[in-house]
C-alpha cells in the first residue's frame, strides 16, 4: 500500500518544549501548597506538648495579706497562704515571726505605791489607843483646848488637814515633835504615842510634808534620806513607810530638854507642830516661852498634848502649866491625856 501524505495547510507542528512550559505553574503551586500544608502539621503538633518547665506537680495559689498586729496600727503582717486558707488564719500563724522588734520591749506597769498600814489602833506588842485618843478624820470640826486660834476642821483653800491625838489643823508642812525621855516608858506612854503618830502619818496626802522630831536631853530628826541637817519630808508612801519602820526602832534616853527641840522645829518654819510631852518638869521658863514666840512670828501654830498622870487639872487651879502658854502664845491647841487609862486600855 502507498504512504498517506498530510497536507501542510491541515496540520500545526508543536514546538517540543511547550508542554514542559505549561506543567511548570502548576508544580509550583503544588510545591507551595505541600509546604504550607507541612508548616502547619508541624505548628499543630507543637502545640500539642506542655510548655517547657511545666510539670504535674500540684498547682497553689499565692497571695499577699497585709493585717495590723495588736494595738499598732503601723505594724503589719505580710505573708503566703494556700488554697483553701484563710488570710485571717496564715497572718495570725506568721504574725510572730514577722512582727517588727522594739528596741524596748514593752513590760506590764509596776506598781509603785506601798500597801497603807490598816487604821493602826496598835502597835508594837498591841497597845491599844486610849479613849479619846485615838486619831479622826481632820476634817471634822473640834473644840479649840485654850489656844487663841481654833484650830481648823475640813480642806480650807485647797489646803489638807493633819490630826495627832485628837488636834487637829491645816497645813501643808506638818513638824512632830515628840518627847523620848525615860519617863515616856511608864504607862505604855511611848507606845501609844508611836501608834497614834504613825496614824497621823499615815492620813497625809501626798502634798503634804512632814518632819518627826524625837527628843531626850537634845533633839534627833527622824532621818528618812541621809541628810546632814533637818528637813521636810514629802509625805509619800514610800517615805511614810520609812517613817514607820524608823518609829517602832526609837526607844526612850535619858534626860529632857524641850526648848532645843522646839527651836529645831521653828527652823523649818512649818505651818503646823504637834507638841507632846509627859513632862512637867523641867518646865519651860516664861523667858523661854518668850524666845519662842518671838522666834515663831505667828508663823507655825504649835498644839500641846500632855501626858499626865490622874485627872487633869484645871487652868485656875494650876496656872503655870507652860503647855497651856505655849499653845495660847502660838495660835494651838491644848489636850491632856490620863496615862493610867493607858493601861486599862492595854488589859482590854
Amino acid at each position: 500500500m502507498a504512504p498517506t501524505k498530510t497536507s501542510s495547510r491541515s496540520r500545526t507542528t508543536i514546538p517540543d518544549w511547550l508542554p514542559h512550559v505549561i506543567l511548570l505553574p502548576s508544580l509550583f503551586s503544588l510545591l507551595s501548597h505541600g509546604l504550607l500544608l507541612l508548616t502547619f502539621m508541624v505548628t499543630l503538633r507543637s502545640c500539642q506538648h506542655a510548655p517547657i518547665g511545666f510539670t504535674n506537680e500540684e498547682t497553689r495559689e499565692l497571695g499577699i495579706v497585709i493585717k495590723q498586729v495588736g494595738d499598732n496600727p503601723d505594724a503589719i503582717v505580710t505573708g503566703e497562704f494556700r488554697e483553701g486558707e484563710s488570710a485571717e488564719t496564715t497572718a495570725t500563724a506568721t504574725s510572730d515571726s514577722l512582727a517588727p522588734v522594739r528596741a524596748t520591749p514593752e513590760q506590764p506597769p509596776i506598781e509603785t505605791s506601798l500597801p497603807k498600814l490598816e487604821s493602826p489602833q496598835r502597835v508594837g506588842p498591841g497597845v491599844n489607843l486610849p479613849v479619846g485618843a485615838a486619831v479622826t478624820d481632820p476634817r471634822q470640826p473640834v473644840t479649840s483646848g485654850g489656844g487663841q486660834r481654833p484650830a481648823a476642821a475640813g480642806i480650807v483653800g485647797g489646803v489638807p488637814g493633819a490630826a495627832f491625838m485628837g488636834s487637829k489643823d491645816q497645813g501643808s508642812k506638818v513638824v512632830f515633835v515628840i518627847d523620848a525621855s525615860g519617863s515616856m516608858t511608864a504607862h505604855s506612854s511611848m507606845q501609844v504615842a508611836k501608834s497614834a503618830l504613825i496614824s497621823s502619818l499615815q492620813s497625809l496626802e501626798s502634798n503634804q510634808q512632814f518632819l518627826i522630831i524625837f527628843y531626850d536631853d537634845k533633839p534627833s530628826m527622824l532621818n528618812l534620806r541621809d541628810a546632814h541637817k533637818p528637813q521636810l519630808y514629802d509625805a509619800s508612801e514610800i517615805n511614810k513607810t520609812i517613817a514607820r519602820q524608823k518609829i517602832a526602832g526609837i526607844q526612850p534616853g535619858t534626860g529632857t530638854q524641850h526648848v532645843p527641840a522646839l527651836e529645831m522645829a521653828l527652823r523649818l518654819r512649818p505651818e503646823v507642830i504637834f507638841f507632846l510631852t509627859d513632862a512637867q518638869e523641867p518646865p519651860i521658863h516664861p523667858g523661854e516661852l518668850e524666845h519662842l514666840r518671838q522666834m515663831n512670828a505667828q508663823k507655825t501654830r504649835i498644839h500641846c498634848i500632855e501626858f499626865g498622870v490622874g485627872q487633869e487639872v484645871s487652868e485656875a487651879v494650876s496656872p503655870s502649866n507652860f503647855l497651856r502658854k505655849l499653845s495660847r502664845q502660838n495660835g494651838g491647841t491644848y489636850r491632856y491625856f490620863d496615862v493610867t487609862k493607858f493601861d486599862r486600855t492595854r488589859q482590854k
